[in-house]
């Protein structure tokens, strides 16, 4: 019998607002484990609580981790999944173990997602540090020059500094933004919608004080190998921007996270901020192999070209 695949892909301007903004809302009150390990090989259990606010005549679901119910970060998914994506979660849980955060759940349309910010920061009375991942991270961007620059951070993951059918640049969202705004860019050097390079040199000619956080071997989705350190890495990554909003050095700008090999086994090693970017950063991106380990469908702004299919006997 001949297999179908279905696409995960879902593009921005191709999903309606009321496709994502309705159906089943999540529990009140839940507490998610998660079976795999982190770095410490220990299984972490992470209180997630559920909630929404009202927005037009929908609600947006959000969830909030952490001790305390005041968040120091708002935070967003992106076009290829929602909340429980696994690039988004597992992110926020790692950030939830220093700070609280509050992540919600968004419209596929950039501009509605944009617009979803500000029901959030009036519920949470808080605008002080806005961020997300992908299309997501383009949305805090946005919603940051709206509130007339009362943001003070923006924590950006993956940010797609190209896309669109005939991959345009999205520099300038990064490069209107004013010079009181401190920017954390977290970004895998595979990745195959923001080429390091192009963003280094972005972040040479930004106006805003920007600081970079490299994932060696990391793909858009924030994937690589080995697979079985993917979580541990994710949560990783959300830990070092909870401590970057607590406090930063902005002599130091630049760090890496890595996966070191030492024959079959290895280990995560993350290399505090410095003031230039650290050796491993500058080898040469044709040197550098495609990642396999995308755990999370790439989240490219158009839907992915149908494939003609031959058809047989079945």
């Amino acid at each position: 019998m001949a297999k179908t695949r279905k696409s995960k892909r879902k593009a921005e301007d191709a999903v309606s607002d009321d496709e994502r903004e309705t159906g089943q809302l999540p529990k009140p009150i839940a507490t998610e484990k998660h079976p795999e390990t982190d770095d410490e090989g220990t299984n972490q259990e992470i209180n997630v609580k559920h909630f929404t606010i009202p927005y037009k005549d929908k609600q947006i679901p959000c969830e909030r981790r952490g001790e305390v119910d005041n968040p120091a970060l708002i935070w967003t998914h992106g076009a290829g999944g929602g909340l429980a994506a696994p690039a988004a979660s597992e992110f926020a849980d790692g950030f939830s173990e220093y700070s609280s955060i509050v992540s919600f759940q968004g419209s596929m349309n950039l501009p509605s997602r944009v617009k979803m910010f500000h029901p959030v920061i009036e519920h949470e009375d808080f605008d002080a540090a806005l961020g997300g991942r992908s299309m997501g991270s383009r949305a805090a961007v946005m919603a940051a020059m709206q509130q007339d620059c009362k943001t003070k951070a923006l924590v950006l993951v993956s940010f797609p500094l190209v896309g669109g059918k005939k991959n345009d640049s999205r520099e300038q969202t990064l490069l209107h933004l004013p010079k009181d705004i401190d920017v954390l860019l977290i970004s895998g050097d595979r990745d195959s919608m923001c080429d390091l390079e192009q963003l280094r040199e972005v972040i040479e000619r930004m106006k805003a004080k920007c600081w970079l956080v490299t994932v060696q071997g990391a793909d858009h989705g924030m994937g690589w190998s080995p697979k079985g350190t993917v979580t541990a890495m994710r949560r990783k990554t959300g830990a070092v921007a909870a401590e970057w909003l607590k406090g930063r050095d902005a002599e130091k700008r630049y760090s890496s996270l890595s996966w070191v090999r030492d024959g079959k086994a290895g280990e995560m090693v993350y290399t505090d901020w410095l003031a230039s970017l650290p050796a491993q950063a500058e080898a040469k991106e044709d040197d550098a192999q495609p990642s396999k380990t995308d755990l999370e469908a790439p989240e490219h702004d158009t839907p992915p070209p149908a494939r003609k299919r031959k058809r047989g006997k079945t």
